[in-house]
């Protein structure tokens, strides 16, 4: 088909990005740092399935974060593959300094040590920063060092430090993070750092920034009202929920955030240990339940970074993870600063993928989820047709996302092919379960783009002929209410 422009041909009407043929659903989020920011690393873990780059802005110059985003972007173009950036504030975490002269210190168990604010650490004392810390931790109360790895208990204060035994001994890298489980430190909403960082992020226009220990809605409001003073009116927030705070206030986090991170790390040292998996659960099933975006995070392949092939327990973590409703999972230093960057995401899209031919094997009635608006009912409506006709796949057609959006919900068990306007709404789509995306022009009318799309589907050898395939879309003329369309095509 044509549209009213005859100038317009059918190649010309697409982005340079092509349908995968055999798209997986669960997204895969990668941590770049030193073992993954070269070039050809970087082309090979997008090949092999990272559909975003996180930038952890706790380590790192915002000079060298800058050449990372040129580079993923440069390398994105050329292998003409979408990729999102993630901007990951360092937040409230209070974090050690610099170890002088040494990658790492060793913490020998029943050593005694002092601990306050300060830019280094020595084997007499750790350096941290936060000032003040003897006004709200007590002797008797304990502090845990990197992800709980290595545990102090405060004996007593010393002036403006704190003098304390170590309990669980270990190897502490420079700026490794700290927590204070018995104590409530006070905080700004956006320190010094993450308000630089933030303002730095909107000049590199990442496509998502994630804010760390999130407590309360009004934390994700006055971040989105910073950033759109700064000239980033669409922006994409992800919560990290981290304590217990962060989960007693979900439900009004969920109202507000665009993704929620379960960060396993923290919330197993804030929290017993053994309650994480359940809380895992939990946070999964609502917002699964209210129609947004979830992340697994945290140790899923964390024996990867020295060896080249996951524990089984750990296999276990990533298929349980998927199977559990999760839209994306993530490798931190799998990937950052492993010895085996690929594997790690290799490793990760079979597991994912394997997770997903059970998922796809559900014969039942998919009930509406998410905000349950018209975009919700359709979108199930448009998965319950497609599996009661055995339809190929599900074609949709979104302006602002919001179809597509509402399909990722309902957990499609056929491959769903979207079609977006911007390639700004299509990165944001990368965090959501279950799309392969293209973008077409927004002068075209609707009923002129499903043939060229159609077209390039069975070029591309993702339909034949007597295919079922569910079209459906969205849109809204100038000053007249949304409308839908809502198709079964049988392809000749």
């Amino acid at each position: 088909m044509t549209s009213g422009n005859p100038k317009r041909t059918h190649d010309s009407l697409f982005s340079p990005f092509k349908f995968e043929k055999n798209p997986r659903a669960c997204r895969i989020i990668c941590t770049i740092g030193p073992s993954s920011q070269s070039p050809a690393i970087l082309e090979k873990m997008l090949l092999s399935g990272m559909n975003v780059a996180r930038l952890n802005f706790s380590h790192g110059s915002q000079e060298s974060h800058g050449t990372i985003v040129h580079e993923i972007r440069k390398t994105a173009q050329r292998l003409m593959k979408p990729i999102a950036i993630l901007q990951d504030l360092q937040g409230h975490k209070v974090r050690v300094g610099s170890i002088q002269h040494s990658p790492s210190l060793c913490l020998n168990e029943d050593q005694e040590i002092l601990l306050g604010h300060g830019e280094t650490v020595s084997n007499k004392r750790i350096g941290i920063d936060y000032q003040g810390i003897t006004d709200y931790v007590a002797p008797g109360q304990h502090i845990f060092l990197d992800d709980g790895s290595i545990e102090l208990e405060v004996l007593s204060t010393r002036g403006d430090d704190l003098h304390c035994r170590v309990k669980l001994g270990g190897e502490l890298s420079s700026r490794k993070g700290v927590i204070f489980p018995d104590s409530h430190l006070s905080f700004p909403l956006l320190n010094e750092k993450d308000e630089n960082d933030a303002h730095f992020g909107v000049f590199l226009n990442v496509d998502m920034v994630a804010m760390s220990f999130v407590r309360s809605a009004t934390e994700i409001i006055e971040m989105r009202l910073r950033l759109a003073a700064w000239g980033k009116r669409d922006s994409f927030i992800v919560a990290k929920i981290e304590d217990r705070k962060g989960i007693d206030n979900l439900d009004e986090i969920l109202h507000v955030a665009d993704a929620v991170l379960i960060a396993r790390g923290d919330l197993g040292v804030t929290l017993p240990r053994e309650k994480v998996p359940g809380i895992q659960k939990t946070i999964i099933q609502k917002t699964n339940a209210f129609g947004v975006p979830v992340i697994t995070a945290t140790q899923m392949l964390e024996s990867m970074i020295y060896h080249d092939k996951p524990t089984r327990a750990e296999v276990n973590d990533v298929y349980s993870a998927v199977m559990g409703g999760s839209d994306a999972v993530m490798l931190s230093g799998e990937t950052a600063s492993g010895r085996y960057p690929l594997h790690a995401v290799r490793e990760m899209d079979r597991i994912c993928r394997e997770a997903e031919k059970e998922l796809r094997s559900f014969k039942g009635e998919i009930p509406v989820r998410g905000r349950r608006d018209m975009h919700d009912k359709m979108a199930a409506s448009a998965v319950n047709l497609a599996r009661n006709t055995k339809a190929r796949c599900i074609l949709a057609f979104s302006l602002s996302g919001a179809t597509l959006k509402a399909l990722s919900t309902a957990r499609s068990n056929v491959p769903v092919y979207g079609v977006v306007v911007e390639e700004r709404v299509l990165r944001q789509l990368l965090l959501h379960w279950g799309h392969s995306l293209i973008t077409m022009p927004h002068e075209e009318k609707l009923e002129d783009l499903i043939g060229p799309v159609l077209k390039q589907l069975q070029e591309q050898g993702i339909v034949r002929t007597n295919d079922r395939i569910v079209v459906m879309a969205s849109e809204a003329e100038p000053g007249a209410k949304e409308t839908y369309l809502f198709k079964l095509y049988l392809l000749k």
